[in-house]
Protein backbone atom coordinates (compact mmCIF):
# COMPACT_ATOMS: atom_id res chain seq x y z
CA UNK A 1 0.00 0.00 0.00
CA UNK A 2 2.94 2.59 0.92
CA UNK A 3 4.23 2.08 -2.92
CA UNK A 4 0.67 2.57 -4.49
CA UNK A 5 0.66 5.64 -2.04
CA UNK A 6 3.88 7.28 -2.84
CA UNK A 7 3.29 6.79 -6.59
CA UNK A 8 -0.33 8.22 -5.98
CA UNK A 9 1.90 11.24 -3.85
CA UNK A 10 4.20 11.37 -6.68
CA UNK A 11 1.31 13.21 -9.09
CA UNK A 12 -1.06 14.26 -6.81
CA UNK A 13 -0.38 15.49 -3.58
CA UNK A 14 2.94 17.42 -4.00
CA UNK A 15 1.36 19.07 -7.15
CA UNK A 16 -2.57 19.27 -6.10
CA UNK A 17 -4.84 19.13 -9.89
CA UNK A 18 -5.36 22.41 -10.93
CA UNK A 19 -8.94 21.04 -12.81
CA UNK A 20 -10.14 19.78 -9.27
CA UNK A 21 -8.51 22.40 -6.91
CA UNK A 22 -8.62 25.47 -8.84
CA UNK A 23 -10.47 27.42 -6.42
CA UNK A 24 -8.13 27.60 -3.64
CA UNK A 25 -5.42 29.55 -3.34
CA UNK A 26 -4.44 28.58 0.01
CA UNK A 27 -0.77 27.46 0.54
CA UNK A 28 0.31 23.49 1.68
CA UNK A 29 -0.86 22.87 5.08
CA UNK A 30 0.52 20.73 8.05
CA UNK A 31 -1.48 17.20 8.13
CA UNK A 32 -4.71 17.73 10.31
CA UNK A 33 -4.60 21.46 10.42
CA UNK A 34 -7.89 23.10 8.43
CA UNK A 35 -7.02 25.66 6.16
CA UNK A 36 -6.55 29.59 7.52
CA UNK A 37 -9.18 32.24 7.18
CA UNK A 38 -8.59 33.85 3.67
CA UNK A 39 -10.33 35.24 0.48
CA UNK A 40 -12.32 32.38 0.38
CA UNK A 41 -14.31 32.68 3.66
CA UNK A 42 -17.56 33.06 2.41
CA UNK A 43 -17.41 29.65 0.54
CA UNK A 44 -15.96 28.71 4.38
CA UNK A 45 -18.98 30.03 6.04
CA UNK A 46 -21.35 27.83 4.34
CA UNK A 47 -19.60 24.55 5.87
CA UNK A 48 -21.64 23.02 8.33
CA UNK A 49 -20.46 23.49 12.36
CA UNK A 50 -19.72 19.58 12.93
CA UNK A 51 -17.39 18.85 9.96
CA UNK A 52 -14.19 17.07 11.18
CA UNK A 53 -10.80 18.46 10.34
CA UNK A 54 -10.54 15.30 8.36
CA UNK A 55 -12.76 16.50 5.50
CA UNK A 56 -10.78 19.58 4.87
CA UNK A 57 -8.29 17.10 2.94
CA UNK A 58 -4.87 19.57 3.24
CA UNK A 59 -1.69 18.32 0.90
CA UNK A 60 0.99 16.36 2.71
CA UNK A 61 3.72 18.06 3.96
CA UNK A 62 5.99 15.49 2.87
CA UNK A 63 6.62 12.29 1.91
CA UNK A 64 6.91 10.90 5.26
CA UNK A 65 3.92 12.74 6.39
CA UNK A 66 1.68 10.38 3.39
CA UNK A 67 3.81 7.43 4.21
CA UNK A 68 2.81 7.54 8.09
CA UNK A 69 -1.08 8.29 7.41
CA UNK A 70 -1.07 4.98 4.71
CA UNK A 71 0.59 3.21 7.41
CA UNK A 72 -2.20 3.64 9.62
CA UNK A 73 -4.37 3.23 7.43
CA UNK A 74 -3.11 -0.56 5.97
CA UNK A 75 -5.18 -2.85 7.22
CA UNK A 76 -3.31 -5.92 9.10
CA UNK A 77 -1.05 -8.56 7.15
CA UNK A 78 -3.47 -11.47 8.13
CA UNK A 79 -6.41 -9.66 6.70
CA UNK A 80 -4.35 -9.70 3.24
CA UNK A 81 -4.49 -12.11 0.15
CA UNK A 82 -0.63 -13.46 -0.14
CA UNK A 83 -1.47 -13.83 -3.98
CA UNK A 84 -3.22 -10.15 -4.31
CA UNK A 85 -1.78 -8.20 -1.83
CA UNK A 86 -5.07 -6.55 -1.16
CA UNK A 87 -7.66 -7.03 1.41
CA UNK A 88 -9.36 -10.20 1.53
CA UNK A 89 -13.41 -10.37 0.58
CA UNK A 90 -14.04 -14.30 0.50
CA UNK A 91 -11.08 -15.94 2.42
CA UNK A 92 -10.34 -19.40 2.37
CA UNK A 93 -7.93 -21.61 3.94
CA UNK A 94 -6.35 -23.60 1.45
CA UNK A 95 -4.43 -27.35 2.28
CA UNK A 96 -1.13 -25.33 3.47
CA UNK A 97 -3.30 -23.71 6.32
CA UNK A 98 -2.97 -20.02 5.01
CA UNK A 99 -5.97 -17.72 4.20
CA UNK A 100 -6.60 -16.93 0.25
CA UNK A 101 -8.94 -15.15 -1.46
CA UNK A 102 -11.14 -17.53 -3.41
CA UNK A 103 -11.28 -16.11 -6.43
CA UNK A 104 -7.47 -15.28 -6.50
CA UNK A 105 -6.43 -18.79 -5.73
CA UNK A 106 -8.54 -20.63 -7.87
CA UNK A 107 -7.29 -18.62 -10.66
CA UNK A 108 -3.71 -19.97 -8.78
CA UNK A 109 -4.93 -23.29 -9.16
CA UNK A 110 -6.51 -23.19 -13.12
CA UNK A 111 -3.29 -22.55 -14.16
CA UNK A 112 -2.21 -25.54 -13.31
CA UNK A 113 -0.17 -24.63 -10.20
CA UNK A 114 -0.46 -27.33 -7.58
CA UNK A 115 1.90 -25.92 -4.79
CA UNK A 116 1.05 -23.43 -1.91
CA UNK A 117 1.59 -19.77 -3.10
CA UNK A 118 3.13 -18.92 0.52
CA UNK A 119 5.49 -22.50 1.49
CA UNK A 120 5.98 -23.73 -2.39
CA UNK A 121 4.97 -27.05 -0.89
CA UNK A 122 2.66 -29.71 -2.81
CA UNK A 123 -0.66 -29.61 -2.04
CA UNK A 124 -2.75 -32.99 -3.01
CA UNK A 125 -5.79 -31.45 -2.83
CA UNK A 126 -6.78 -27.90 -5.13
CA UNK A 127 -9.99 -29.07 -5.93
CA UNK A 128 -13.13 -25.91 -5.22
CA UNK A 129 -14.23 -28.77 -2.47
CA UNK A 130 -10.85 -28.62 -0.94
CA UNK A 131 -11.02 -25.10 0.16
CA UNK A 132 -13.05 -24.15 3.40
CA UNK A 133 -14.37 -20.57 3.92
CA UNK A 134 -12.51 -18.65 6.98
CA UNK A 135 -15.44 -16.75 8.45
CA UNK A 136 -13.65 -15.50 11.43
CA UNK A 137 -10.68 -13.54 9.14
CA UNK A 138 -13.98 -12.38 6.66
CA UNK A 139 -15.37 -10.52 9.64
CA UNK A 140 -12.27 -9.01 10.57
CA UNK A 141 -11.84 -8.26 7.18
CA UNK A 142 -15.46 -6.80 6.66
CA UNK A 143 -14.93 -5.00 10.14
CA UNK A 144 -11.81 -2.95 8.56
CA UNK A 145 -13.40 -2.39 5.20
CA UNK A 146 -16.45 -0.69 7.49
CA UNK A 147 -13.81 1.56 9.57
CA UNK A 148 -12.07 2.83 6.32
CA UNK A 149 -15.95 3.29 4.51
CA UNK A 150 -16.54 5.70 7.64
CA UNK A 151 -13.24 7.54 6.85
CA UNK A 152 -14.22 7.80 2.93
CA UNK A 153 -17.88 9.37 3.72
CA UNK A 154 -16.91 12.03 6.09
CA UNK A 155 -14.25 12.77 3.87
CA UNK A 156 -16.80 12.86 0.59
CA UNK A 157 -19.06 14.87 2.48
CA UNK A 158 -16.15 17.75 3.34
CA UNK A 159 -15.77 17.96 -0.16
CA UNK A 160 -19.36 18.07 -1.05
CA UNK A 161 -19.71 20.96 1.47
CA UNK A 162 -16.36 22.88 0.21
CA UNK A 163 -18.36 22.61 -3.56
CA UNK A 164 -16.19 20.41 -4.51
CA UNK A 165 -12.95 21.32 -3.41
CA UNK A 166 -9.96 19.02 -1.78
CA UNK A 167 -6.91 20.50 -1.41
CA UNK A 168 -4.94 17.42 -1.27
CA UNK A 169 -5.85 16.13 -4.76
CA UNK A 170 -7.41 13.48 -3.90
CA UNK A 171 -4.82 11.69 -2.13
CA UNK A 172 -6.88 10.31 0.87
CA UNK A 173 -9.77 9.19 -1.19
CA UNK A 174 -7.30 6.91 -3.37
CA UNK A 175 -5.26 5.87 -0.30
CA UNK A 176 -8.26 4.55 1.56
CA UNK A 177 -9.91 3.27 -1.62
CA UNK A 178 -6.23 1.09 -1.83
CA UNK A 179 -6.57 0.56 1.57
CA UNK A 180 -9.82 -1.43 0.57
CA UNK A 181 -12.33 1.08 1.94
CA UNK A 182 -15.91 0.43 1.28
CA UNK A 183 -16.77 2.07 -1.58
CA UNK A 184 -20.38 1.88 -1.12
CA UNK A 185 -20.50 3.08 2.40
CA UNK A 186 -24.01 5.33 3.80
CA UNK A 187 -23.77 8.60 4.88
CA UNK A 188 -26.62 11.44 5.67
CA UNK A 189 -29.64 10.80 3.80
CA UNK A 190 -28.19 7.68 2.43
CA UNK A 191 -26.00 9.26 -0.05
CA UNK A 192 -22.79 6.95 -1.01
CA UNK A 193 -19.52 8.10 -1.51
CA UNK A 194 -20.29 8.54 -5.36
CA UNK A 195 -23.71 10.20 -4.64
CA UNK A 196 -21.73 13.41 -2.40
CA UNK A 197 -18.67 13.74 -4.88
CA UNK A 198 -21.13 13.86 -7.88
CA UNK A 199 -23.53 16.36 -5.73
CA UNK A 200 -20.06 18.28 -4.97
CA UNK A 201 -19.62 18.47 -9.16
CA UNK A 202 -16.25 17.15 -8.74
CA UNK A 203 -16.16 14.40 -11.38
CA UNK A 204 -12.79 13.82 -11.32
CA UNK A 205 -12.78 12.58 -7.59
CA UNK A 206 -15.89 10.59 -8.59
CA UNK A 207 -13.84 8.84 -11.43
CA UNK A 208 -11.22 7.38 -8.10
CA UNK A 209 -15.06 5.25 -6.97
CA UNK A 210 -15.73 3.92 -10.37
CA UNK A 211 -12.64 2.38 -10.30
CA UNK A 212 -12.50 1.08 -7.22
CA UNK A 213 -16.01 -0.59 -8.47
CA UNK A 214 -18.56 1.62 -6.67
CA UNK A 215 -22.08 0.68 -7.39
CA UNK A 216 -23.84 3.43 -9.43
CA UNK A 217 -27.31 1.50 -8.96
CA UNK A 218 -27.73 2.18 -5.40
CA UNK A 219 -30.25 4.82 -4.28
CA UNK A 220 -30.32 7.50 -1.14
CA UNK A 221 -33.07 7.54 1.10
CA UNK A 222 -34.79 9.99 -1.31
CA UNK A 223 -34.67 6.96 -3.84
CA UNK A 224 -32.13 8.92 -6.23
CA UNK A 225 -29.58 6.85 -7.72
CA UNK A 226 -26.30 8.30 -8.93
CA UNK A 227 -27.27 8.64 -12.94
CA UNK A 228 -30.35 10.90 -11.99
CA UNK A 229 -27.85 12.58 -8.95
CA UNK A 230 -25.56 13.66 -12.17
CA UNK A 231 -28.81 14.27 -14.46
CA UNK A 232 -30.09 16.67 -11.89
CA UNK A 233 -26.40 18.21 -10.97
CA UNK A 234 -25.40 18.72 -14.70
CA UNK A 235 -27.68 21.14 -15.67
CA UNK A 236 -25.61 23.79 -13.12
CA UNK A 237 -22.32 22.74 -15.15
CA UNK A 238 -23.50 24.10 -18.94
CA UNK A 239 -19.87 25.12 -19.33
CA UNK A 240 -18.76 21.47 -18.57
CA UNK A 241 -21.54 20.14 -21.02
CA UNK A 242 -18.91 17.62 -22.83
CA UNK A 243 -17.67 16.18 -19.37
CA UNK A 244 -20.73 15.75 -17.58
CA UNK A 245 -22.22 13.81 -20.80
CA UNK A 246 -19.11 11.85 -20.85
CA UNK A 247 -19.66 10.85 -17.09
CA UNK A 248 -23.33 9.73 -16.92
CA UNK A 249 -22.70 7.91 -20.49
CA UNK A 250 -19.91 6.05 -18.20
CA UNK A 251 -22.48 5.40 -15.26
CA UNK A 252 -25.04 4.31 -17.56
CA UNK A 253 -22.22 1.46 -18.99
CA UNK A 254 -20.99 0.78 -15.36
CA UNK A 255 -25.22 0.04 -14.40
CA UNK A 256 -25.64 -2.60 -17.43
CA UNK A 257 -22.51 -4.07 -16.14
CA UNK A 258 -23.64 -4.27 -12.78
CA UNK A 259 -26.97 -5.76 -13.88
CA UNK A 260 -25.32 -8.41 -15.65
CA UNK A 261 -22.86 -8.92 -12.55
CA UNK A 262 -25.50 -8.82 -10.01
CA UNK A 263 -27.68 -11.93 -12.18
CA UNK A 264 -24.27 -13.83 -13.16
CA UNK A 265 -24.08 -13.92 -9.21
CA UNK A 266 -27.24 -14.99 -8.46
CA UNK A 267 -27.14 -17.88 -10.54
CA UNK A 268 -23.54 -18.67 -9.68
CA UNK A 269 -25.14 -18.61 -5.85
CA UNK A 270 -28.49 -20.78 -7.23
CA UNK A 271 -25.76 -23.32 -8.65
CA UNK A 272 -23.88 -23.23 -5.55
CA UNK A 273 -26.57 -23.99 -3.19
CA UNK A 274 -27.86 -26.66 -4.82
CA UNK A 275 -24.41 -28.41 -5.30
CA UNK A 276 -24.20 -27.87 -1.35
CA UNK A 277 -27.77 -29.26 -0.77
CA UNK A 278 -26.72 -32.17 -3.60
CA UNK A 279 -23.24 -33.10 -1.47
CA UNK A 280 -25.46 -32.84 2.13
CA UNK A 281 -27.85 -35.72 0.64
CA UNK A 282 -24.91 -37.63 -0.74
CA UNK A 283 -23.48 -37.70 3.18
CA UNK A 284 -26.74 -37.92 4.68
CA UNK A 285 -27.17 -41.12 2.35
CA UNK A 286 -23.16 -42.89 2.90
CA UNK A 287 -23.97 -42.39 6.31
CA UNK A 288 -27.29 -44.33 6.53
CA UNK A 289 -25.98 -46.84 4.49
CA UNK A 290 -22.83 -47.08 7.23
CA UNK A 291 -25.42 -47.52 9.83
CA UNK A 292 -27.54 -49.94 7.99
CA UNK A 293 -23.90 -51.97 7.44
CA UNK A 294 -23.39 -52.18 11.15
CA UNK A 295 -27.17 -52.80 12.08
CA UNK A 296 -26.81 -49.54 14.42
CA UNK A 297 -28.87 -47.11 12.34
CA UNK A 298 -31.22 -44.62 14.54
CA UNK A 299 -30.83 -46.59 18.06
CA UNK A 300 -29.96 -44.46 20.75
CA UNK A 301 -28.32 -45.64 24.22
CA UNK A 302 -31.21 -45.66 26.06
CA UNK A 303 -33.73 -47.68 23.82
CA UNK A 304 -36.13 -44.84 22.87
CA UNK A 305 -36.55 -46.03 18.99
CA UNK A 306 -35.49 -45.37 15.53
CA UNK A 307 -34.89 -41.67 14.65
CA UNK A 308 -34.71 -40.46 11.17
CA UNK A 309 -31.80 -38.39 9.91
CA UNK A 310 -32.38 -34.94 8.41
CA UNK A 311 -30.55 -33.30 5.74
CA UNK A 312 -29.55 -29.67 6.86
CA UNK A 313 -27.11 -26.98 8.49
CA UNK A 314 -28.04 -28.09 11.62
CA UNK A 315 -29.17 -31.01 13.70
CA UNK A 316 -32.71 -31.56 15.17
CA UNK A 317 -32.85 -30.51 18.68
CA UNK A 318 -34.81 -34.35 19.01
CA UNK A 319 -31.35 -35.98 18.08
CA UNK A 320 -29.22 -34.06 20.21
CA UNK A 321 -31.60 -34.97 23.25
CA UNK A 322 -32.75 -38.49 22.39
CA UNK A 323 -29.20 -39.12 21.15
CA UNK A 324 -27.43 -39.08 24.14
CA UNK A 325 -25.52 -35.69 22.87
CA UNK A 326 -26.07 -34.26 25.39
CA UNK A 327 -24.26 -35.40 28.89
CA UNK A 328 -26.64 -36.68 31.36
CA UNK A 329 -26.76 -34.60 34.64
CA UNK A 330 -24.28 -35.29 37.70
CA UNK A 331 -25.31 -38.36 40.03
CA UNK A 332 -27.02 -35.66 42.16
CA UNK A 333 -29.06 -33.99 40.60
CA UNK A 334 -30.18 -37.47 38.81
CA UNK A 335 -31.11 -38.46 42.21
CA UNK A 336 -33.16 -35.07 42.89
CA UNK A 337 -34.94 -35.58 39.44
CA UNK A 338 -36.14 -39.19 40.25
CA UNK A 339 -37.18 -37.91 43.61
CA UNK A 340 -38.96 -35.37 41.64
CA UNK A 341 -40.42 -37.71 39.46
CA UNK A 342 -42.17 -40.42 42.06
CA UNK A 343 -43.32 -37.45 44.25
CA UNK A 344 -45.22 -36.07 40.62
CA UNK A 345 -46.27 -39.77 40.09
CA UNK A 346 -47.95 -40.20 43.13
CA UNK A 347 -49.95 -36.91 42.74
CA UNK A 348 -51.29 -37.58 39.10
CA UNK A 349 -52.63 -41.47 40.63
CA UNK A 350 -53.91 -39.98 43.14
CA UNK A 351 -55.94 -37.08 40.88
CA UNK A 352 -56.68 -39.99 39.01
CA UNK A 353 -58.33 -41.70 41.60
CA UNK A 354 -60.55 -38.99 42.90
CA UNK A 355 -61.41 -38.15 39.13
CA UNK A 356 -62.24 -41.74 38.75
CA UNK A 357 -64.70 -41.81 42.44
CA UNK A 358 -66.34 -38.60 41.45
CA UNK A 359 -67.11 -40.19 37.99
CA UNK A 360 -68.61 -43.61 39.80
CA UNK A 361 -70.47 -41.28 42.39
CA UNK A 362 -72.07 -39.16 40.32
Amino acid sequence: FTDKGNKFFSHSSKCPSSTMDSATDAPPLSVGIPPPPSNAANDDASLSSNSSSSSFCPPFPNDAALDAWLQSIAPPRELVCPITQELLKDPVVAQDGHTYERSSLLRWFGMGRNRSPVTNSLLSNTSVEGLVPNLAVQGMASAHRERLGTKLVEICQGVKERSGRCEDGGVRIEGLLDAGADPNGRGAGGNTPLHLLIQSGNIGLAHHLLNHDANVTLANDAGIDCIATADAISNNYSNQSIDWNDFIEELKRRESLEKARAEARERARSQANEEHRERQRTLAANALSNANNSDNIGTNQRGLGRLEDGVGYFPSLAALQFQSAIPGPSPSVAHHENKEKERLDRILKGLAVIVVAYLLMS
